[in-house]
């Protein structure tokens, strides 16, 4: 593969080599390694249980990899918005997307973003009730580019999600489990040049995932509300990922796992941004009930709803209007709301579009 290196990364690292890393980091290596192995998962619990983030070196994928993505992802970008548009999807889950408002935002996100899921065959795409993949015609390259990607961030989910699983102590493959054919996304974004005064680039939100993995971007803009209530760049080593825990791995550990609130502001310089993120998900079905272990380490009370991942997700595709109308009409009928409501976890904003869709009354 031809190797590309974009002046803008150039710039981008020069940038972050004069600063120090501003959340915890680890190197993946460490896991397999039997004398230090302990350290990593020590290191990792407090990451997920006090900061929510951690930078992640030596995750084996390509560095090339990922800059003739970048690539791939810029010529999309730069098309006519009617092709791009020809790449949107009913169901917002596959393909172009214009944008979106995050949960409890009042301001319009300013991206655009494109997302691919697992490339599988009819049969298994009607079995795990997943939607397919939609590509531009005239890219001839990003088809294969973006699944050589998306195929490299899948492996590296695996690893983590052995190393979360003994965090959770649980027993060998629990979330490996769940997340081998989960509906993972990946999602490529374009965050335009000077965003204006009513808008962000992407609002405050939490991600409802059980973690999500960030490769390294074209440009910084990523901050992090720390628990002291202020919101600090996230900075990590050259080449190294950012990963977050997501709101499905808080509901399934009671709280004791941070699904810390994130945005992307324009730091001013007058430049664009484009990003790389994988989603990783359970299956649909699959429980997110808060594990009895982490609701006595927590205090005892279980905090967090007994949902699965796909009535979670429902409303939070709701609470941002991507939601199908037989999306609504299945949270509606699957008695999410009253789980949600039992712990005072249902969105308001969920809410009033289901009775403006004329769902609930």
């Amino acid at each position: 593969m031809k190797k590309l290196v974009l002046p803008i990364f150039i710039s981008f690292l020069s940038i972050l080599n004069a600063f120090e890393s501003t959340i915890p980091v680890l190197h993946l290596p460490d896991f397999y390694n039997e004398a230090t192995q302990a350290d990593f998962l020590s290191n990792l619990e407090k990451a997920v249980s006090e900061v929510g983030f951690f930078g992640l070196t030596g995750t084996g994928v390509d560095i090339d990899l990922l800059d003739c993505s970048y690539e791939q992802i810029i010529a999309y970008f730069n098309r006519d918005i009617d092709e791009k548009m020809a790449m949107k999807t009913s169901n917002g889950q596959r393909g172009y997307a214009p944008g979106e408002s995050a949960k409890g935002e009042k301001r319009v996100d300013f991206k655009e973003f494109f997302h691919v899921g697992r490339e599988l065959s009819d049969d298994d795409l009607k079995r795990l009730k997943y939607y397919k993949n939609v590509w531009p015609q005239n890219l001839p390259e990003y088809k294969s580019t973006m699944i050589e990607l998306y195929q490299a961030m899948d492996r590296c989910k695996e690893t983590l999600g052995n190393a979360i699983t003994m965090v959770l102590q649980q027993e060998p493959g629990y979330i490996n489990e769940m997340i081998q054919e989960g509906d993972c996304l990946m999602r490529a974004i374009h965050y335009p040049v000077n965003p204006p005064a009513n808008a962000i680039w992407a609002g405050a939100h939490t991600d409802i995932v059980f973690f999500t993995i960030l490769p390294r971007s074209t440009a910084k803009g990523l901050q992090l509300l720390n628990k002291e209530g202020n919101w600090i760049d996230v900075v990590v080593p050259d080449g190294a990922f950012i990963v977050n825990c997501g709101d499905m791995l808080e509901n399934l550990t009671n709280g004791y796992f941070k699904s810390a609130f994130h945005r992307v502001v324009d730091p001013g310089n007058g430049g664009e941004r484009y990003s790389v993120v994988f989603f990783v998900h359970p299956r649909s079905e699959d429980r997110l009930d808060p594990l009895p272990i982490f609701i006595e380490k927590t205090g005892g009370v279980r905090k967090y709803a007994n949902v699965n991942r796909i009535e979670l997700l429902a409303e939070r595709l709701i609470d941002l209007g991507l939601a199908s109308p037989s999306l609504m009409e299945f949270f509606v009928q699957s008695g999410a709301i009253e789980k949600l409501r039992e712990v005072n976890r249902f969105s308001p904003k969920a809410e009033k579009a289901l009775l403006d869709a004329g769902f609930v009354f």
